[in-house]
């Protein structure tokens, strides 16, 4: 009588330790992707922060009609 219990006890332990590491495990995959695209968008900010407080580059401007080309150059 008391195997059998202990039996129940065991069954029921390992259902419960299946589903609770499936939660666990969908969780933790969650995460890493969270901390995957995290880690993108620091790299994305970072690139634009580094441009804060430097000059800009010029436009290049097509020449217009008329202008003397060899006295720009």
């Amino acid at each position: 009588m008391w195997m059998w219990i202990c039996v129940a006890i065991i069954a029921a332990a390992l259902v419960v330790h299946a589903w609770l590491g499936r939660r666990v495990w969908r969780a933790v995959r969650e995460l890493t992707g969270e901390i995957q695209a995290l880690g993108t968008t620091t790299a994305s900010l970072g690139m634009e922060l580094s441009s804060v407080g430097t000059r800009p580059v010029p436009a290049v401007v097509a020449p217009r009609h008329g202008m003397n080309l060899d006295i720009q150059a």
